[in-house]
C-alpha cells in the first residue's frame, strides 16, 4: 500500500517552494507558480456562468497570468499574436493598458505566457520572423503600468516559443528561459539565467542543453509551429503536431535552485543554480518526441507528458525514473497536481487521474472523456479541476461532481489561470478572456 503524506505537509512544502520569491504566491507564471505544477490552494466554485467577458483579442498560445496592481487589486496579463502585452482589470475585465512590441524587420508575435516578476512587473517573450524565415526573440519587461523597463535579445541570435519564469533568488531578481539557436549543424538549445536589474537586464549564465540530431526538418517543424501560433486570425482547429515551446520550472534545494527544463529538440533534465553559475544535475534524451513543460511536484518528482501518450516522472535530484503512465493517446499539456498527491494529465480526448507517488491510475477517478481535442493544461484548486476544451469543464477531484459550460469554447491551446480568491480566467476561441467567480 502506498502511504501519501498528509495534505497539510504537501501544502506547506508547496509554500516553501514558492518562498524563494519575494512576491506573494499566486498564478504568476505559465501553469501557476515556480514549480509549474498547476495548483493553487484556494477554495473555488464550479465554472457555470461567467462573471464577465473581455473584448475579443488575437490570443493563440498565450495563457493568462495574474498579478497585482499598485493598489493591491488583481490584474490579468496575456500576450497576443500581434505582439501586444495586455492588462485586464480582474474586477470587470476592462482594459487597463496594452503595450505594443515588435520590430520593423519582420512580423512579431507573443505566442507564450507572460511571467509576473517579484516587483510586480511583467516579463514576456516577443518573437519576430525575419526576411528569409529565421526567428529572433527578445525578452521585454514592463512595470505594472505597462511602461517599458528593459529589453534583452536572446544570445547568439536565438529565439524561444516557451514562457519565461521571473523570480527572486539569492538577492537577485532573475529570469529563466530556454532558447534555441540555428547553427550550421542544426538547432541547439540552451538554458539561460538572466539578471533583472530593474531598468536593464544582463546574462548571468548560459548552458548548452546538449547535442541533438536537429536536422532541417526539425528546424522547419519549430518554425511552422511559430507561424501557426503567430497567426492573429487564430486557429481553425487544434494542430496536434505543434511543437509548443516548453517552459522551465524551478524549486529551491537548500542554498541552490533546481531548474527543470525540456527543449523542443531532444533534451530534458535538471540544472542547479548556485547564485553564480548553472551546473548539470542530470539530463536525458527524449528522442525528438514533442513534450509538455515539466512540473516539479511536492514529492520532488519532475513530471511531464509526451507525444507517445506517456506521462513520465523522474526524481528531481537523481534523475532516476520513478514511474510512467500510459494514456494511450498524446499528452502534450503540462500535468497538474493536487495537495492530496493526485496528478491530473490531459491527453487529446481524456482527463486522467494518476497517483503522483506510483504512476498508477487512481481507482476513484481514473479517466474522464472530454470534448476535445485540446492541448490546454488543467488547473487545480483545493476543490476543483478546470479544463477549457470545446466546453468549460469543472470536475471535483474524484470526478464525481461535474459542470459543463457549453456556451464556452476554448481555443485549444490556452490554459486557465486562478486568482487569489478562487476566480478562474480562461481564453475563449474568439480571443475573449472569461472570468468565473470563485467561492469568496
Amino acid at each position: 500500500m502506498t502511504h501519501r503524506p498528509p495534505r497539510w505537509i504537501l501544502i506547506g512544502f508547496c509554500a516553501t517552494l514558492l518562498g524563494c520569491s519575494a512576491a506573494a504566491p499566486g498564478w504568476r507564471h505559465d501553469h501557476g507558480g515556480l514549480p509549474g505544477d498547476g495548483f493553487l490552494d484556494v477554495r473555488s466554485g464550479y465554472a457555470v456562468s461567467p462573471a464577465w467577458k473581455s473584448a475579443p483579442l488575437p490570443i493563440t498560445g498565450s495563457s493568462p497570468v495574474v498579478g497585482r496592481l499598485p493598489d493591491g487589486r488583481e490584474a490579468v496579463y496575456v500576450g497576443t499574436a500581434d505582439a501586444r502585452l495586455v492588462a485586464l482589470d480582474a474586477a470587470d475585465g476592462g482594459l487597463l493598458w496594452q503595450t505594443a512590441f515588435g520590430s520593423g524587420a519582420g512580423r512579431s508575435s507573443i505566442v507564450s505566457s507572460p511571467s509576473v516578476a517579484p516587483d510586480g512587473g511583467v516579463v514576456v517573450v516577443v518573437t519576430t520572423e525575419l526576411p528569409g524565415g529565421g526567428l529572433r526573440s527578445t525578452l521585454h519587461k514592463t512595470d505594472r503600468s505597462g511602461e517599458r523597463r528593459w529589453s534583452f535579445p536572446f544570445p547568439d541570435a536565438g529565439f524561444s516559443l516557451g514562457s519565461p519564469r521571473a523570480l527572486a533568488f539569492a538577492s537577485n531578481d532573475l529570469v529563466l528561459a530556454v532558447g534555441l539557436t540555428e547553427r550550421p549543424q542544426g538547432l541547439r538549445s540552451a538554458l539561460l539565467v538572466i539578471r533583472d536589474a530593474g531598468h536593464e537586464a544582463s546574462l548571468l549564465d548560459l548552458k548548452d542543453m546538449g547535442e541533438c540530431r536537429a536536422d532541417d526538418a526539425a528546424a522547419e517543424r519549430v518554425r511552422r509551429s511559430w507561424r501557426l501560433l503567430s497567426e492573429p486570425a487564430g486557429l481553425a482547429a487544434v494542430p496536434v503536431e505543434l511543437r509548443l515551446g516548453p517552459s522551465p520550472s524551478a524549486m529551491p534545494n537548500g542554498p541552490a535552485l533546481l531548474v527543470a527544463a525540456i527543449d523542443s529538440l531532444c533534451r530534458a533534465g535538471v540544472w542547479e543554480w548556485d547564485g553564480r553559475r548553472l551546473s548539470i544535475v542530470w539530463k536525458l534524451t527524449h528522442g525528438g518526441e514533442p513534450h509538455s513543460s515539466p512540473a516539479i511536484l511536492a514529492n520532488r518528482l519532475v513530471a511531464f507528458g509526451r507525444g507517445d501518450g506517456r506521462v513520465l516522472a523522474y526524481d528531481a535530484q537523481t534523475g532516476v525514473k520513478m514511474w510512467e503512465y500510459d494514456a494511450g493517446e498524446p499528452i502534450l499539456s503540462t500535468p497538474a497536481a493536487s495537495a492530496e498527491g493526485v496528478l491530473y494529465a490531459v491527453s487529446l480526448q481524456h482527463l486522467h487521474a494518476v497517483d503522483a507517488a506510483t504512476g498508477s491510475a487512481v481507482p476513484a477517478a481514473q479517466r474522464l472523456k472530454i470534448l476535445g481535442p485540446t492541448l490546454a493544461s488543467p488547473a487545480v484548486t483545493a476543490e476543483c479541476v478546470y479544463l477549457p476544451a470545446r466546453e468549460m469543464l469543472t470536475v471535483s477531484h474524484n470526478f464525481k461532481v461535474r459542470s459543463h459550460n457549453s456556451d464556452f469554447t476554448g481555443n485549444g491551446l490556452s490554459s486557465p489561470a486562478v486568482g487569489a480568491n478562487g476566480s478562474v480566467y480562461v481564453v475563449a476561441a474568439d480571443g475573449a478572456v472569461w472570468k468565473y467567480k470563485g467561492s469568496r
